[in-house]
């Protein structure tokens, strides 16, 4: 009975399944994060850079080989 316990805390066969799981629950955890991110659709988004958009400042720029 040692021997097998000895066995089972040494064998490490099943360690790549584990990655696997962890690496796919964070991928499943990662496409729902973005899902609900932009459940709102993506009407909310655009309407919210539009706003971003109209307030933004821009500076006119002189004419081409004009100084002052």
């Amino acid at each position: 009975m040692p021997n097998a316990i000895r066995h089972f805390v040494r064998c490490d066969a099943g360690a790549v399944t584990v990655d696997w799981v962890i690496l796919t629950a964070i991928a499943a955890s990662f496409g729902i994060l973005v899902f609900v991110t932009l459940g709102s659709g993506p009407d909310d988004v655009g309407e919210r850079m539009q706003t971003a958009f109209d307030d933004a400042s821009v500076a006119q720029l002189p004419e081409l080989g004009y100084s002052q």
